[in-house]
């Protein structure tokens, strides 16, 4: 079995990682976690690229870095269960795609994603990586919803 965890560092994600974790799985089950750095909006001409290009090229280097290390976090929560074998990934480009394309590649046979519980006025106007996965993923999505307190 291949399970893919599309993992965004928030609380939700980490939800969905711990019950990834927790729950018994074939023997031989490959994990992969995957995070998407999206891609930054380009400077248009007339504000410099010269003057600001080399800070966001900073910004961009350390919010990899950050995701990195939660990916590496998330990762870490894995070293109980030597029965699965995990990867980990990082992608840059738009979120959709980027998982959908992963997704396809890893040949997934399940994803599972944490739910951030947008409202319908969030989804409409920001998109929702769940809905995206639940409606074009070529294999089951299971959204995992924290548990209210």
């Amino acid at each position: 079995m291949r399970i893919l965890i599309a993992y965004d560092g928030s609380p939700s994600a980490d939800h969905a990682v711990d019950e990834v974790v927790k729950r018994p799985w074939p023997a031989g089950t490959e994990v992969r976690l995957v995070t998407v750095l999206e891609q930054a909006a380009p400077v248009p001409p007339e504000i410099g690229v010269e003057l600001y290009g080399p800070v966001l090229e900073k910004i961009r280097v350390s919010q990899r870095q950050a995701m990195q290390e939660a990916l590496d976090k998330a990762a870490a929560k894995f070293t109980s269960r030597s029965d699965l074998k995990l990867g980990v990934e990082l992608r840059d480009g738009a979120v959709n795609r980027s998982l959908l394309d992963a997704i396809k590649a890893f040949g997934a046979d399940l994803v599972v994603a944490g739910s951030h519980g947008a409202t319908a006025l969030e989804r409409f106007f920001l998109g929702s990586v769940s809905h995206a996965l639940v409606t074009h993923a070529p294999c089951n999505v299971e959204i995992i919803k924290k548990p209210h307190p």
